[in-house]
């Protein structure tokens, strides 16, 4: 449990590294075989997702040595025995949905665990798409573990129904230019669009070779024989987002370490920011600095980016009017029911909402009453309710802050860094 004051956003931050582009290089590292440097990737500072992913790296026979500037991943002599084929994943819905293709590179058999929210998570989805292209799957009630083995002889095209999200065609795409055959991946119902390009966009810095002259299908050739010696780690657009939003409603920061022109589908949140009426600026230094200034109502579908909801609801509390956040029906599965969640968090907070469809309207009224806010161990909804002191009358209280280890591992030091700078 932690009680937040109210306060005000003030000094400067290096962008912690994005958890999406790490994991999608760790893993490409893995399947590249061969030895990697990644720039500014540090494990004490990644968050429990990011070292998940490294610790089934290190299950396969990879290491890990830090250096000033990074890490270099090292490839094992031989692939050739693995004692244990059980892989933890640890709350990861990204690494479940792609090591659960990605490890039959390895092994022909293998078992795929979790704990903590992901154990809640409803796996049916995941499971039925694996059999669907030619998996045996064993599960219990479509919960983990699950128990997987590959048959040798699966199509050379692969119907995905994306209506899920992007994950499962991220990890089909990473696997497929190792495989011995061809392979054309054809998705309907396609979401989180800008999440397939932050994948496709890893796979070229390996040098893949990926056509995809329509939305939806992609083809990729075999045998591709990928791997680069050193690539540099992006910051984290999502969880600097709740920086930005807290000095867009009180105060000012400015952020280095981050790329306006990532394929992170969460720097959305400057183009909400700008009709929010807060100031963006680039600077030539390459930092990005918020500061607040109008309050105004904003429109925004978050389809494709639905890690911003938390934070853009409170954004939505600050705002005098009524804002709109399209998107609703891509909270239900994360790491709790998030418009459950967001729901309860603006009950709380005494703010008016209401749901239409597919969307969330908030009444803002440029603060919030503060209050205890239930977390349900989701580190967005911790950070999006620290997040909302920033126009709070009373203390907010949550009441768990270890969840946000999952995705931000220094958030609390950075948080003192700007409550240091606010006294």
């Amino acid at each position: 449990m932690r009680r937040i004051s109210s306060y005000q956003y003030f000094g400067c931050l290096e962008s912690c590294s994005s958890k999406s582009h790490a994991q999608r290089i760790l893993i490409l590292g893995a399947l590249s075989k061969s030895d990697l440097f990644i720039e500014h990737l540090f494990e004490s500072e990644v968050g429990s997702d990011v070292k998940n992913v490294m610790n089934v790296c290190r299950q396969l026979g990879y290491t890990f040595t830090e250096k000033e500037s990074g890490t270099t991943m090292s490839a094992p002599i031989s692939f050739s025995s693995m004692a244990d084929t059980t892989f933890s994943i640890g709350e990861s819905g990204f690494a479940l949905r792609v090591w659960s293709t990605v490890l039959s590179a390895f092994l022909d058999d293998y078992t795929i665990k979790g704990h903590k929210t992901i154990l809640s998570r409803d796996h049916e989805g995941l499971i039925d798409s694996l059999k669907n292209i030619g998996f045996n799957v064993d599960s219990l009630n479509y919960g983990l573990p699950i128990k997987i083995s590959s048959k040798q002889n699966r199509s050379e095209i692969l119907n995905i129904n994306g209506s899920e999200g992007s994950q499962f065609i991220s990890g089909l795409l990473i696997l497929s230019p190792f495989l011995e055959r061809n392979t054309e991946i054809r998705v309907s119902n396609l979401t989180s669009r800008p999440y397939i390009d932050m994948t496709i966009a890893v796979l070229k810095e390996f040098k893949a070779e990926i056509v995809n002259n329509t939305d939806s299908i992609f083809q990729i050739r075999g045998n591709q024989k990928l791997g680069v010696n050193k690539i540099g780690l992006e910051g984290d657009w999502s969880n600097m987002a709740f920086h930005f939003v807290g000095a867009a409603l009180s105060g000012e920061v400015s952020v280095s370490g981050i790329q306006i022109g990532s394929a992170q589908a969460d720097k959305i949140v400057i183009d909400v920011l700008d009709s929010f009426g807060a100031k963006t600026e680039t600077k030539s230094s390459g930092e990005i600095k918020v500061t607040s200034a109008s309050k105004n109502p904003f429109q925004v579908d978050l389809t494709d980016a639905p890690d911003l909801f938390p934070v853009l609801s409170v954004l939505a509390c600050g705002a005098n009017g009524e804002s709109s956040l399209k998107g609703t029906h891509r909270l239900i599965n994360k790491e709790s029911n998030r418009l459950q969640s967001i729901c309860e968090m603006l009950d709380v907070f005494g703010v008016q909402y209401q749901l239409e469809e597919d969307t969330l309207l908030i009444f803002g009224r440029s603060s919030v009453r503060g209050g205890r806010v239930k977390t349900y161990n989701d580190h967005r909804m911790a950070m999006a309710a620290i997040c909302a002191a920033t126009i709070s009358k009373n203390d907010i209280i949550i009441d768990n802050e270890e969840c946000i280890q999952k995705s931000y591992c220094n958030y609390f030091i950075h948080m003192n860094e700007i409550l240091k700078n606010e006294s």
